[in-house]
């Protein structure tokens, strides 16, 4: 009977330790990046200037540089640049490694102007716009969907709430420490008497 009880304890810190374990792989495992050195890369011009002006509006430091660099690097060395105005691409790139973002930028889309032109407009959610804006709209308020998710999370604790407290267990956890604390004989004798 003691040793039932005293490996509760143990195993119950081993599954919080496991349930800790599992809530940082599930959270760091998604959120591993993707390697940009693969076989899929595409090779065409305009897709890496895309590529590139993407990188330039979502981190202006030098890392979203060198991957803008590094794109059009790929995209002068490419075969693949029909409507894809390669001068303009390579002032981009003088341009960037003198730190002029917005000039690059200008550039980069002024590069694939001919290869745009073409294409219908973009409307709605689609993509294909050729203007990276940089301040995205924020969100407006709460939908009728937000409301539901958020009402139905709130019953939900409290169901959970209500259950964990419905099937807690008789006996503290300071009462059963205090039973093991007193020795065998006295685990023993309450056992006899639940029993009778």
């Amino acid at each position: 009977m003691r040793r039932c009880n005293g490996s509760a304890p143990a195993r119950s810190g081993w599954h919080w330790i496991l349930a800790a374990l599992v809530f940082v792989l599930a959270s760091v495992l998604p959120a591993a990046p993707a390697s940009a050195d693969g076989e899929d890369e595409t090779k065409v011009a305009y897709v890496l200037v895309v590529q590139a002006l993407g990188h330039l509006a979502h981190d202006a430091g030098h890392v979203g540089m060198d991957a803008a660099m590094e794109k059009i690097g790929d995209a002068l060395e490419t075969t693949d640049n029909a409507g894809v105005d390669l001068v303009l691409v390579k002032q981009a790139m003088a341009a960037l490694e003198a730190e002029d973002i917005p000039q690059a930028r200008a550039l980069l889309q002024q590069s694939i102007q001919t290869a745009t032109r073409d294409l219908p407009p973009a409307t709605g959610e689609q993509t294909g716009t050729t203007v990276v804006v940089l301040p995205l709209p924020g969100r407006g308020s709460l939908s009728g969907q937000d409301w539901a998710f958020g009402f139905g999370s709130l019953v939900l604790l409290l169901v959970g709430a209500a259950l964990a407290f419905r099937f807690r267990p008789h006996d503290t956890v300071r009462q059963l420490r205090a039973t093991l604390a007193a020795g065998p004989s006295r685990v023993g004798g309450e056992a006899e008497e639940a029993q009778r």
